[in-house]
């Protein structure tokens, strides 16, 4: 039994009682430890029980309230652990446990084993009733973070930017810090509300449908130099989309090339990190740089790591998830968002024309249903056989990934439904397609 899934542990109705016992898990490692949380209704409830057990472990508590990840992360750096509660872009009635190292990194598959082992194992010490930790409330964790990003961006002109916080975390400083750079800012669902009133927290298409739509109106009658774009956050702001001036929302793979040609123009650092279920678009958007695009598993924990193995200073996923290393180690959207304004800068133009100038390529998607007792023996059967479907071995960095001269295809394991994943990218539908029913028949006959 695992409670850990690729992003720490997120369930519907999440149980105080796990709660509990993460916390008091935590004691047994940490002596002092700061939490926060997003805006969802039961993050008081949560948070509470993972007070509880750190105290009975004996752990010291500073409690930042409700902050976005990335504040989170950043805060980290003067306690043992960072523990946020959150379940990011999913919906409501969910919610979640991040845990975090004093570099802002989030725990890695074998430190969350070790929590886990405490948890199951029972291996818990009460502390005695004279070493009971503390709680200690600090109002100026936002403010720290806040300075903090303004002394690492620089943006001399003056934009305008809708901001839509999903009714969440970003609420508290993303607008403010876009007003701080000099930013004219609307905002759009940033009054703090759990129920998310105004979108669900996923920023996709029909979420941010509004205020797509929104930009779009006002940008009909402008001139060029008085445009809005927006930038759109998940629901703890460790993530970011953009919003183009035509009312676009922007391909996340694209606007992951863009900017990676920026940080590689900027800083002439040739090394990008991103994961292997990102677009050959930025290889080729790239390659008159000479630029080299490592590919790891799925996950922020592997970027963060390849940044470090490989000395890079930029790793992003098509989620939307950045890491900016040369300023923090945390994904931070609020930061990805800020940049994007230095980066039009830097290019003196428009957002969509930067986009439209990637390459586009057709992408497929399909999701196999499967058992979670089963997903390791469909890979293993997909590794051992794919080669005679696809004619290539497969990169197994995270499930398999078939690279051709005019495609790719990646089938992989879902880590937090029942499903095995097909992606596809080629450069015609025909190719494409075929690939895509290639895979989905090499899945499926395991069964038979």
């Amino acid at each position: 039994m695992k409670l850990f899934g690729t992003s720490g542990i997120r369930m519907k109705n999440l149980n105080p009682e796990i709660a509990y016992k993460i916390g008091f898990a935590v004691s047994q490692i940490a002596e002092n430890v700061v939490i926060g949380r997003d805006t969802r209704t039961t993050g008081g409830l949560i948070k509470n029980a993972l007070i509880t057990g750190l105290l009975n472990g004996g752990a010291d508590i500073t409690n930042i309230g409700i902050v976005p990840t990335p504040t989170l992360g950043f805060s980290a750096r003067n306690y043992d652990i960072g523990i946020m509660i959150t379940a990011s872009h999913n919906p409501p009635e969910y919610n979640g446990i991040k845990l975090f190292n004093k570099d802002g990194t989030a725990f890695r598959p074998e430190q969350e084993k070790q929590i886990e082992e405490i948890v199951f194992n029972k291996d818990f010490k009460r502390a005695d009733w004279n070493c009971v930790g503390s709680v200690w409330k600090d109002e100026t964790a936002i403010k720290k973070y806040m300075d903090f990003i303004l002394e690492n961006v620089d943006i001399n002109k003056n934009f305008n930017v809708v901001v839509d916080c999903a009714n969440s975390a970003g609420c508290v400083a993303s607008p403010y810090l876009f007003t701080d750079v000099g930013a004219h800012v609307i905002s759009v669902n940033s009054h703090i509300d759990g129920r998310f009133i105004g979108r669900m927290p996923e920023p996709n298409e029909k979420n941010l449908y509004e205020t797509m739509k929104m930009i779009k109106g006002l940008n009909e009658n402008e001139e060029k130099s008085g445009r809005y774009i927006g930038i759109a956050h998940d629901g703890d702001a460790d993530r970011m989309i953009a919003i183009d001036e035509k009312g676009r929302l922007t391909d996340f793979d694209k606007l992951l090339a863009v900017f990676s040609r920026y940080i590689v123009e900027k800083t002439n650092k040739k090394t990008i990190i991103t994961t292997v279920d990102a677009s050959m678009s930025i290889d080729e958007y790239l390659k008159d740089l000479d630029v080299k695009v490592i590919r790891t598993k799925v996950g922020d924990v592997a970027v963060s790591d390849a940044l470090n193995k490989y000395d890079a200073i930029f790793g992003g996923e098509p989620s939307g998830t950045w890491i900016h290393k040369d300023i923090h180690l945390t994904p931070d959207g609020i930061l990805s968002g800020l940049r994007i304004l230095e980066m039009m800068e830097f290019y003196d133009k428009e957002l969509y024309e930067l986009i439209d100038d990637v390459p586009s390529y057709i992408n497929l998607r399909e999701k196999i249903p499967c058992l979670d007792d089963k997903k390791m023996d469909v890979m293993n059967y997909v590794i051992e056989n794919g080669e005679k479907i696809y004619g290539v071995i497969p990169e197994t960095i995270d499930g398999a990934r078939f690279s051709l001269d005019d495609g790719w295809v990646l089938i992989r394991p879902s880590g937090t439904e029942p499903y095995i994943r097909v992606r596809v990218e080629a450069k015609d539908y025909t190719v494409a397609k075929e690939l895509l029913e290639k895979g989905i028949k090499l899945i499926k006959m395991v069964d038979e």
